[in-house]
Order: structure tokens, then C-alpha cells, then sequence
């Protein structure tokens, strides 16, 4: 742990601003597809300075919210001579319900009163409490917690409870800086641990930040005019969240399922053993309305060359092949390429080829790559490598189109929410559309600045 004090110096706001500025360069936090949000604090006003404005926007929106406290803070001032441990646990009690309450009305807080400062002594509770605050889990659940690099111990031990009660649940998992604000400086090594996600503020979101941390009355005023009372979050320190954003850190979840193979081509040939279309591409309306929703999702209406990587029986390169001059077509089996190839034998702008990829690609430039239920089937480190050669393939002012089943699947390394994470972190390309339901995620993704349908045909500057 890094040793510093509250009543140092620490890195002036100044210096943070100069480097973030309104956060260009640091990647969006989207809430749109948050479902359920529970927010974990080491001590009472945590949840206020690194997640506040995360909060009062979710609770806003409607979104349920939990914030799991795991101390009382009772061991604030060890030095006062007015208040002792008991005093305190008392005061941040009463704080944090108000402070939360003033963030989003309708939130739940839960006290779980674990010893301040022994957090790392306890981590079977604390990650207790928190998966049963978590449940079931699933996608559009957040977890949100302390930085495990945020310097203090008792936030290393909330960072590592949390990231233990989010395995197997497939929630998203985020933390918060506080203290590194304060210790540490732009060009630390510890910020190129994580990606790095900017939630821009509202002006509300920030008034009910600013009220909520004014109510944790014992951290920001001093207990009284005697030594060992002075306020704990002194002006300089508190100027960082004041900012029109809150910076996290996302962090990688699952990582059993992370850390598992991609699926072999063996897995496929024995799937496709004795059954055409074992996924009932052909007769599920399921299926026949998904194609079209891609197909409709593409921004342009004619493409120069697309590649579609997962073809299967070659339903959705049917569909391709009306809107572009060439399709290539690939695929891991060859079984399901021989019925591609006779759905498809009187166009020849069509061609096929049984690749293995990553390490197998395609030659050629294309200006529409189709990325369509085939996502999950790659392990974590292959799906990155994926993805490096579709950004790659892609011509100038080229579409990268992704479609994927978002409910688990025991069989698969990843979940299409874990795919569709890792599209939105692909280095200069912005999400263009977004299409989410319950059974699917379909998203278009095109390179930064990218223009909209209607700018393109000059409806809208």
C-alpha cells in the first residue's frame, strides 16, 4: 500500500484537469444498457466522491440501486479526543442514508458494520454481502466498487471482495479512484492498468453530488476546534470531484470463462454430425427477423466487398449478397460450407473458404465485415486478436456489423454481452447503432468521427 496522509500537499486538481480536461481521450461510460446498479463503499462517503454522479444518474433513470457500505468509517480521526469510535460509527451512519438518499431517493442502503480498517481481514463477509446484493446477477447488472490500486488498504479489500462475488454472475464490474487522486500523479504507471471509462455529469447529477457529500457533515467540517478534529476532505482534495465527470476503471469479469479455449473446429463438425441446420437457421421466425434487423441496421445501401466471418449454412449471405458486389464467406466446419456453397452456387460473387481464425484471415480490404453469432466461441485473448484483424481488414470509411445470442451458454468461452463489451473498447471506432433486447445485442461500429445515415444523405449537418 502506498503511504500517504490527508493532510499532505497531495496532486492539485490543476494538474489532473490539464491532463483530462472534459476527459477527451478517456473512453465513454454508457448507462443505456444498465439494468440494476450496486454500489460498494469501503467507508460512508466512498460511494458519494468516486460514484456519486453514477447514482444520481441511474437513479434517475429508474434504475434500482444498492449501495453496500461495508464499515461505519469509525476509524476517521483516531487522534480526536471528542469523538470516540462509537460517536463516529453513529454520525456516518446517519451521513451515508442521508448522502444516498439525496443521490437517488429510491436507493437501498445496506450497513454491513465490519471493523473499519481490518476490511482485509474479513473477505469471506464482505464478498458475502455483496453477492447477495448482486443475486443472480446477468447482463445490465453494474458492479461498481473501490480501486484496488486507490492506495488504501480497506479499498484493495472492497476492489477484491467485489471482483470475487462478481465471478460467475456476468455482471459488469467498474472501480472508482478516490485516494489516487490525492497520492498519486498523471503519469503513474497504475493508470495503465485498466481502460479507463468517463461518465460525463448533468448539471443535476452534480447538484446531487454536491449535496450529498455536504451531508457527510463529519468528513468535510472539522469535529471541533481541537487537534486530531481537523476535516478529512480538505478543500484541495475535495476539488476533485467536483469535475463535470467521474472517472472508472472497468475491469475484466469472469475470468474462469475468460481464461477458457476458443471452441475447436472439431465442436463444430461433430454439432453439425447428421443435422443440415441444427440451429434452425431455415424455419425459426426468431432467426428470419434477426437477419433482417442486420440487414437493416447496415448504414449504406450498396457495399464495394464484405466479409462474413461465421457463415454457417450461408442464410445471412444470401441477404448480403443483394446489397454487396462480393461477399467472401468463411467458416471453421466444412459441413455447414457445403450447404452454404449449394444455397448459394448461382452467384458468384459469393465465395467460401474453411478458415480457423485468428490465425487464419482472409485476404483483401473490406468495406463491410459482418461479425454475427460467432463472437462467443473465442476465448478472451483470441477474440481481441479478432477483432485487431477485422479493425484492420476494414477499407477506409469501412462497417463493422456485430450480432450476438446474450444469454449463456455452458459450451461457450464468452457471453455475446462480454463480446460486445470488448467492441466497444476497439481502438478509434464509435458505436454508430445499437439495437438491444433481451435475447441479442446488434451493433454497428465505424471509425471515429463517424457520420450518421442522415448526415450522409445531407438531412442534418
Amino acid at each position: 500500500m502506498v503511504s500517504f496522509s490527508h493532510t499532505d500537499a497531495g496532486t492539485a486538481e490543476t494538474v489532473w484537469t490539464a491532463v483530462h480536461g472534459d476527459a477527451a481521450g478517456v473512453q465513454a461510460l454508457r448507462i443505456d444498457g444498465l439494468r440494476r446498479l450496486v454500489v460498494v463503499a469501503s467507508h460512508p462517503d466512498d460511494e458519494t466522491l468516486g460514484a456519486g454522479g453514477l447514482i444520481a444518474r441511474a437513479g434517475g433513470a429508474g434504475v434500482p440501486v444498492t449501495v453496500v457500505v461495508l464499515t461505519n468509517g469509525e476509524a476517521s480521526h483516531p487522534r480526536s479526543r471528542t469523538h470516540d469510535p462509537g460517536r463516529l460509527a453513529e454520525l456516518r451512519r446517519i451521513e451515508v442514508t442521508a448522502a444516498v438518499t439525496a443521490l437517488a431517493p429510491t436507493a437501498l442502503v445496506r450497513l454491513v458494520e465490519l471493523p473499519d480498517g481490518s476490511l482485509a481481514e474479513r473477505p469471506e463477509e464482505a464478498s458475502r454481502a455483496i453477492s447477495v446484493e448482486l443475486g443472480a446477477g446477468g447482463p445490465g447488472t453494474w458492479l461498481v466498487a473501490p480501486w484496488s490500486l486507490d492506495g488504501h488498504p480497506d479499498h484493495a479489500a472492497a476492489a477484491e471482495a467485489a471482483r470475487h462475488a462478481a465471478r460467475g454472475r456476468g455482471v459488469s464490474l467498474f472501480e472508482y479512484p478516490i485516494w489516487a487522486w490525492h497520492w498519486s500523479t498523471p503519469g503513474d504507471p497504475i493508470w495503465s492498468d485498466g481502460v479507463l471509462r468517463t461518465l460525463d455529469l448533468a448539471p443535476e447529477d452534480r447538484r446531487r453530488k454536491s449535496r450529498a457529500m455536504a451531508l457527510h457533515i463529519s468528513q468535510v467540517q472539522p469535529l471541533s476546534e481541537l487537534p486530531g478534529d481537523e476535516a478529512i476532505i480538505q478543500a484541495a482534495f475535495g476539488a476533485h470531484f467536483e469535475r463535470e465527470y467521474e472517472i472508472f476503471i472497468e475491469i475484466e469479469t469472469e475470468k474462469e470463462s475468460g481464461n477458457r479455449a476458443s471452441l475447436a473446429g472439431d465442436f463444430f463438425e461433430e454439432f453439425y454430425a447428421g443435422n443440415r441446420d441444427p440451429w434452425s437457421f431455415e424455419t425459426r421466425w426468431y432467426e428470419e427477423r434477426k437477419r433482417s434487423l442486420t440487414l437493416s441496421a447496415l448504414p449504406r445501401k450498396r457495399y464495394r466487398a464484405a466479409l462474413e466471418l461465421g457463415c454457417s449454412i450461408g442464410m445471412l449471405t444470401a441477404g448480403l449478397a443483394d446489397r454487396c458486389d462480393t461477399v467472401a464467406a468463411v467458416d471453421i466446419a466444412e459441413q455447414p460450407l457445403q450447404v452454404a456453397r449449394a444455397r448459394l452456387v448461382s452467384r458468384p460473387s459469393v465465395t467460401f473458404a474453411r478458415l480457423t481464425l485468428p490465425t487464419e484471415w482472409p485476404e483483401g480490404s473490406f468495406d463491410l465485415i459482418v461479425f454475427s453469432e460467432v463472437g462467443y466461441y473465442f476465448s478472451a485473448e483470441e477474440l481481441r486478436a479478432v477483432l485487431g484483424r477485422c479493425r484492420d481488414s476494414l477499407a477506409a470509411g469501412g462497417v463493422l456489423v456485430a450480432c450476438h445470442w446474450r444469454h449463456p451458454v455452458p459450451e461457450y468461452p464468452l457471453t455475446g454481452d462480454q463480446v460486445h463489451a470488448e467492441l466497444g473498447r476497439l481502438a478509434g471506432f464509435e458505436r454508430t447503432v445499437e439495437h438491444r433486447e433481451r435475447d441479442f445485442l446488434l451493433e454497428v461500429f465505424e471509425a471515429a468521427p463517424a457520420r450518421s445515415v442522415a448526415q450522409h444523405e445531407g438531412l442534418v449537418p
